[in-house]
């Protein structure tokens, strides 16, 4: 009887193990599955801050404080730049060959009129091929078109270069482009009245020494063409220095401590643009850069 009493005891104490155990196991399969008990909120917080970032749309960084765009900036694809500097380039040529087209039938006068003011009397006007004459009035007619819109050129530049500029830099650029064709004006002048008179003399003074003086007339204006257009661009180098001062590219103080290496620059680039054997021209055009690079700093203490 103790016996069997012991074995119904331990049997129902197993009994209720069992019940406990899976009692336990029950309570521990809520605490999993419930996410308000799991004991690791930072877990639940990143993956559900991760799935928020997954599904809302990306945002920029705020624009840095400091850093302004320019005034009607705006993003713009490197194809719609493209079109626009296409735009520009038509409108350019456009006017350059209306210019051309217009003052090509008085271009034989004023080949004559050149000729007869720039040449001694005594050289023959020579040709070597049958259409030397007409490309010589070709020539003619586009330098001309190019001095007459030369405002226009600096215009469509201003305009295409004007959506990265700040509002103070586009004032600025409108002021330069009147000055820059009066600097035009006065290199072209200076190439004409000074220095064209003075090469050609030397030149031809020395070849009457030993040979006949028989130039062609193709070269002949090509060299006066290139002077001409040359001194006009070469004129426009210290109006450069001065918009990159204003515009921050360049300190002012950096220039005027440099002078000497600005001077070999200014005579370098003379000598690349004024084509002269005898180097005429090339010093003269330097030692006007020279003084207009001086010039430059002065206005720079006005502008």
């Amino acid at each position: 009887m103790t016996s069997g009493a012991n074995e119904g005891n331990n049997h129902s104490n197993d009994t209720n193990h069992s019940n406990d155990a899976i009692h336990s196991n029950d309570a521990i399969h809520s605490i999993d599955t419930n996410p308000s008990s799991n004991p690791n909120p930072s877990s639940n917080s990143s993956n559900s801050s991760t799935a928020t970032a997954a599904s809302s749309p990306e945002v920029l960084p705020p624009q840095e404080s400091g850093k302004k765009r320019p005034e009607g900036d705006y993003e713009e694809h490197v194809v719609g730049h493209l079109k626009e500097l296409r735009n520009r380039i038509i409108i350019a040529g456009a006017a350059l060959l209306i210019g051309a087209v217009l003052f090509y039938p008085f271009s034989g006068d004023v080949v004559a009129y050149l000729w007869d003011k720039l040449i001694p009397e005594s050289v023959i006007m020579s040709i070597y091929s049958p259409t030397e004459y007409l490309m010589v009035r070709l020539k003619l007619s586009i330098a001309a078109a190019i001095c007459i819109f030369f405002p226009l050129l600096m215009y469509e530049l201003f305009k295409f270069m004007s959506r990265g500029l700040y509002k103070n830099e586009r004032k600025f650029l409108i002021k330069v482009v009147p000055l820059s064709f009066i600097l035009f004006i006065l290199g072209s002048a200076l190439a004409y009245f000074i220095v064209l008179p003075l090469f050609l003399n030397y030149v031809l003074f020395y070849s009457d020494q030993t040979a006949v003086a028989q130039i062609g007339l193709g070269e002949t204006f090509n060299t006066i063409i290139s002077l001409v257009l040359g001194f006009g661009l070469v004129f426009q180098i210290p109006l450069l220095m001065v918009s990159v001062v204003r515009m921050g590219i360049v300190e002012e103080k950096t220039l005027r401590k440099g002078r000497l290496v600005v001077y070999g620059s200014l005579i370098g680039f003379a000598f690349l643009v004024a084509p002269d054997p005898t180097m005429v021209s090339q010093l003269i055009a330097g030692v006007a850069l020279v003084i207009l690079f001086e010039f430059s700093l002065i206005l720079l203490k006005f502008v």
